[in-house]
């Protein structure tokens, strides 16, 4: 099968936006020396394997069907393959292996047998070259921002916003008080839950201030 000319990918061609913001290091601590910074990527994409698909597609002269094919059979024998026991090198991506381990503590002397035995997960270790080249990535970050969970700071950002716009939804959410979509969805069913914020009755996912705090 004919391929176009493989094309590598060097450390630092891009630059990589980062969140920084300040966290306890200690819950329930106030002292300022107990606190640390937290730094997260900002902005990141979720890439759905139909995305990987279209990109590979378009390297070589292999059809985005033919992508989703091979995938799906790579997918059943490395589950087989885990289910044998074995690791599975991925190339030059690292190794997938089982992890196993105990259903509860034993005390000493007590009898156990693999009837004990459960699996904890899959485990994932990056190879040497992985390593290296992540090692290499160049950040960028404007400086400590508030926490998104702050109180203060989350009502600052959505004074601000309500005072521009009638609505927010969970997206919006999230640029404006600068955190994850995760924390976003969580933070609005909150929000929801102290009667800060109600759903909007005609547009699903969208949020509004109570009549009387919109006023």
């Amino acid at each position: 099968m004919a391929r176009k000319k493989k094309e590598s990918i060097k450390t630092g061609e891009h630059v990589i936006k980062c969140r920084a913001t300040r966290c306890c290091l200690r819950n329930g601590a106030q002292q300022d020396n107990l606190w640390g910074i937290r730094v997260n990527v900002a902005y990141s994409q979720r890439k759905e394997l139909k995305d990987l698909a279209k990109a590979i597609s378009h390297a070589c002269t292999v059809t985005e069907s033919d992508v989703f094919a091979v995938w799906s059979a790579m997918e059943r024998e490395i589950m087989h393959a885990l289910s044998n026991g074995d690791r599975i090198v991925l190339g030059s991506l690292g190794m997938l292996s089982l992890e196993v381990g105990t259903a509860g503590r034993k005390s000493y002397g007590e009898k156990f047998t693999s009837k004990d035995i459960v699996a904890k997960g899959v485990a994932f270790q990056p190879s040497k070259q992985l390593t290296e080249f992540v090692e290499g990535f160049s950040f960028e970050c404007d400086g400590i921002v508030k926490h998104p969970l702050e109180e203060q700071s989350a009502e600052e950002a959505l004074n601000g916003h309500f005072a521009q716009y009638p609505y927010i939804n969970a997206r919006t959410f999230a640029t404006v008080c600068k955190c994850s979509l995760s924390t976003a969805y969580r933070r609005i069913a909150e929000l929801v839950a102290e009667g800060k914020l109600v759903e909007n009755q005609l547009a699903k996912g969208m949020y509004e201030r109570p009549a009387q705090d919109a006023q």
